[in-house]
């Protein structure tokens, strides 16, 4: 995909759209639930967004109330440079919360993400959903949660 990021982005993005593509492969050869998306504008690939279905378990969250429990995990989001600040993330990131919501294979009781700390365009997009920050911050992307409505 020839998508990109403004410079200032690259470093949030801890991989490419082609890798996530290719884990995605891998990971549903090994029967694990996972839903790459391209994010449209008209007929035009403006993004991509790729989730899994998943559980919270890592032993750093065993004391918080989502440890353990039935999520959706976002990978990777991203909108095209030359498509920011139009609205189009957060847009496209209430279809992918639709999206989920449509689901009824998994019974999710979350979604979680992590984003840089420093990426405030992020910030935006994930507040404006719904999502809360957590306290728990690994390498400097922090933990956000949003309690899916069933």
């Amino acid at each position: 995909m020839a998508l990109d990021v403004t410079d200032a982005q690259k470093g949030f993005l801890q991989t490419t759209n082609a890798s996530s593509l290719a884990h995605a492969y891998a990971l549903q050869t090994d029967g694990e639930v996972v839903v790459p998306l391209a994010i449209y504008a008209d007929d035009v690939v403006i993004g991509f967004v790729m989730y899994t279905y998943d559980r919270l378990d890592h032993e750093s969250f065993t004391d918080l109330p989502f440890y353990n429990r039935p999520c959706y995990f976002v990978w990777h989001f991203m909108i095209d440079a030359q498509y920011q600040r139009k609205h189009y993330g957060k847009r496209a990131f209430e279809q992918v919360l639709r999206h989920m919501h449509s689901r009824t294979l998994e019974e999710a009781e979350y979604v979680a993400l992590f984003y840089a700390t420093q990426n405030a365009a992020a910030q935006y997009v994930y507040r404006a959903a719904g999502f809360v920050e957590t306290s728990i911050i690994q390498d400097q992307s922090v933990l956000a949660i949003k309690t899916l409505d069933r």
